[in-house]
């Protein structure tokens, strides 16, 4: 990571710091309804700090709002914080959406990108306009194409036609009868990998960011979080993906905390967009200052120590509390916090030896899973161990190999039950 990217990324960082933003917003550039004008009216009507606007394949938008924006300044009016933003469709192991983001400007820089996928909606949208001839639905070529000189054209404006001429009583019965995915006129759109938008993006000094997991099958809404998440997104970050929408305007409480779970696990910047459409899309709206992101974190890392097979079932190394201090006489995996700047692996071999007086050898994380106790959420991180030598107890008074289902006959650590109940199976 250049540190140009390293200062835009902290920049984000501290953005979802403060909270009081929404980082995925789409105007009548792309999908929208709300022109860039009415959407900064709409951002300082919410109280927001600042906000991203990130219409599909163009930045359109850019310019007008920050001129507005100009203008209200010069007013005297306070205003928010604008992010240049773009939302791309790449294809992976399926259609993804990557989040754009230049907090510190030049998002120009990424227009020749953006041309290229242009050309490929164009000819998508020619074939789409035959589809629906060919369908019995004639609609006006030059109606479509020629929407607005700055509008990314798609099938929302298809579906807008579709319904101004009568063949179909509102947008999403068009979208439900003929434009979605694997209905008559969907018609696949050439997508660039999400290998080289990434890179597309980092090279004009923006970061990317992976939009709306919960969307591609990856979550599962458990305390536990899915492996697949944890693979697809460890995947990505290793492409280049600097970022994960952890809090979607779509997504259920329990998706959110394990996306946020799964991207903290993995150090990725966590961002909060709504996905608001304005009128044409009535499922989520825009966030306000009201809007609660997270509870108070910790991060664990837990060791994961293996001892011999009992009956055929394998056994675990757990280690009780002493009998005084917050959560005395509870058993747990060995363990702790992570520290400031410490890798899971790093703070799992200082706390090994800090507990138990041994070196050890630490593998990748293997699974995570986040539980919220009274005061605190807490982000366990467990990792296969090996250790060396005999242990020594200090802050336990006893340790023992169970089973899992042996382990959960003992009071466990309530962020453990979860964990071995997987375990067990």
């Amino acid at each position: 990571m250049t540190p140009h990217e390293q200062d835009a990324l902290e920049i984000m960082h501290e953005i979802m710091r403060r909270g009081c933003c929404d980082l995925h917003l789409h105007t009548t550039c792309s999908d929208g309804s709300d022109t860039p004008a009415q959407m900064v009216d709409r951002v300082r009507g919410a109280g927001l700090d600042a906000f991203a606007i990130t219409d599909h394949d163009t930045l359109a938008a850019i310019r007008p709002a920050r001129q507005y924006l100009g203008q209200l300044a010069a007013a005297g009016l306070s205003i928010p914080r604008l992010i240049e933003g773009v939302e791309l469709s790449v294809q992976d192991v399926v259609e993804l959406h990557l989040l754009a983001y230049f907090p510190q400007g030049g998002s120009e820089n990424l227009q020749p990108f953006l041309e290229r996928q242009q050309k490929e909606r164009d000819t998508r949208n020619h074939r789409l306009l035959q589809r629906l001839h060919d369908l019995g639905y004639p609609i006006d070529a030059d109606q479509f194409m020629n929407t607005s000189d700055d509008q990314t054209v798609g099938r929302l404006h298809a579906a807008q036609l579709l319904v101004e001429g009568g063949w179909m009583p509102d947008i999403s019965q068009a979208f439900k009868q003929l434009l979605s995915e694997g209905r008559p006129a969907y018609v696949e759109r050439v997508r660039p990998t999400a290998t080289v938008a990434i890179q597309a993006i980092s090279a004009a000094g923006g970061i990317a960011v992976l939009a709306h997991p919960h969307l591609y099958g990856w979550c599962r809404g458990q305390t536990i979080v899915n492996p697949e998440l944890l693979s697809h997104l460890s995947r990505l970050q290793k492409a280049g993906l600097a970022g994960v929408e952890a809090w979607h305007g779509e997504a259920a409480p329990d998706i959110q905390r394990e996306v946020a779970a799964a991207g903290r696990a993995l150090g990725l910047l966590r961002t909060a967009g709504s996905d608001d459409h304005g009128q044409n899309k009535i499922t989520t709206t825009m966030y306000t200052c009201e809007t609660k992101r997270t509870d108070r974190e910790t991060l664990v890392a837990a060791a994961l120590i293996r001892g011999a097979d009992r009956s055929g079932r394998s056994t675990w190394l757990l280690t009780r509390r002493i009998p005084n201090g917050k959560h005395a006489g509870l058993w747990e995996l060995p363990g702790g916090k992570l520290e400031q700047g410490e890798k899971p692996g790093q703070a799992l071999r200082r706390e090994l030896f800090e507990e138990l007086a041994v070196e050890s050898e630490v593998g990748p994380v293997r699974h995570v899973l986040s539980f919220d106790y009274p005061d605190q959420r807490v982000i366990l991180l467990c990792l296969p161990a090996t250790i060396k030598g005999e242990p020594q107890l200090s802050v336990h008074d006893r340790m023992e190999y169970k089973t899992a289902e042996e382990a959960l006959r003992l009071p466990l650590l309530p962020a453990d039950y979860a964990l071995f109940e997987m375990l067990k199976d």
